[in-house]
């Protein structure tokens, strides 16, 4: 009789050895087994792909959450918390297969302070896989001391052929990206003159009592005899002369900058092909903007070369704006090699063809962010 009980022991002691391997597994830095078939066990983990220094302190609100996950089995779906609060699947969220077996991608806002993120990964038909980490998020001492101001304007709704797709993303991607950076952001979309002409003399205004200031545009913009003009969404000229009255001149804005005696940055992805070639039967056609020698104390970027045009772009964002978003967060930049760097994406991505273009007269160093 004693044999049986044996077997029937050792049994009961297996199953529940086998029930305790396939529970939620937690990873907290180094691989755990899922036996999920006893005779070839698989390693089931996720790891943490978002890049972080030592300390897990980041200085700006929006973080991605990358992460690398191993499964035994196909994952089903996941699951992101933030601070123990479920996060809203985005339309973006980037799951793919390269190197790594499952990439995960999500972009979460930090509170100021300790914040801890969860990831959970469902198996279809097996057990989830999950990891955490916390990350700190401490604003720049940068950020805390010097105020900035930035106005923002895209204008995509030109009748017509001349509609654009890519210039009011381009400005609510940049105005975000912005505020992240510690500026205050005056944003528009689709205006007309006289609303434009109102929100930079509101702007010039409002710019006296900060110490850095930011001008960004984009959307069409054409030159007349050397002088550059930014083209409201109502423009119609009907001859070369008729820009002057359709149309804002560029230095219009850059004069309000210089008056209110602050550092100012200008960029303008203004530099697409002219909207009214068809209705000009002469001059007022050339291609792209002139070149703007920047006042002292300034720094005027463009999308291309004098001269040149530049690509609208064929996703959310313009060629050279999802350059400029791309680098606006790099860190101890100063701001010479943050556009050194767009210059060199845009270059790479358009295979030549587009050169973006700076003009400096800074006398101080400017960073967007500096840890």
């Amino acid at each position: 009789m004693k044999t049986p009980a044996l077997f029937l022991t050792g049994w009961l002691l297996a199953t529940a050895a086998l029930a305790q391997q396939t529970t939620v597994t937690i990873y907290e830095g180094k691989p755990t087994r899922l036996n999920t078939n006893a005779l070839f066990p698989v390693a089931s983990r996720i790891d943490w792909t978002s890049p972080l220094d030592p300390d897990r302190t980041v200085v700006l609100p929006t973080f991605e959450v990358k992460a690398c996950v191993t499964a035994a089995k196909p994952i089903a779906r996941y699951v992101l918390y933030l601070n123990d609060k479920l996060q809203p699947a985005p339309r973006d969220l980037k799951v793919e297969k390269d190197v790594c077996e499952n990439k995960f991608e999500q972009t979460v806002e930090l509170q100021e302070g300790e914040n801890r993120i969860r990831l959970i990964a469902y198996q279809a038909g097996g057990p989830e896989v999950t990891a955490s980490m916390n990350v700190i998020y401490k604003k720049a001492a940068a950020l805390l001391q010097e105020k900035r101001l930035a106005l923002v304007i895209g204008n995509s709704s030109y009748p017509g052929s001349s509609q654009l797709a890519n210039p009011a993303n381009d400005a609510q991607d940049v105005a975000k990206t912005l505020r992240d950076l510690g500026f205050e952001v005056m944003l528009y979309t689709n205006l007309d003159k006289k609303k434009m002409r109102q929100a930079i003399d509101d702007f010039g205004f409002k710019l006296r009592d900060y110490q850095l200031g930011m001008f960004y545009y984009a959307g069409h913009g054409v030159q007349s005899d050397n002088v550059n003009y930014l083209v409201p969404v109502d423009a119609n000229p009907q001859s070369e002369s008729d820009i002057r009255y359709d149309c804002l001149q560029a230095d219009l804005v850059v004069g309000k900058m210089e008056q209110a005696r602050t550092a100012n940055i200008i960029v303008l992805d203004a530099c697409r092909n002219n909207p009214f070639e068809r209705s000009l039967r002469r001059g007022g056609n050339e291609g792209g903007l002139a070149g703007m020698d920047a006042p002292s104390g300034s720094y005027i970027a463009y999308a291309t070369a004098p001269g040149k045009t530049a690509a609208d772009g064929t996703g959310r964002n313009g060629l050279y704006t999802s350059a400029l978003l791309n680098n606006l967060k790099v860190p101890n930049l100063p701001i010479e090699q943050v556009f050194k760097r767009v210059r060199l994406e845009v270059k790479r991505q358009s295979n030549e063809k587009q050169e973006p273009w700076e003009s400096s007269s800074l006398t101080k160093d400017i960073y967007f962010i500096k840890k």
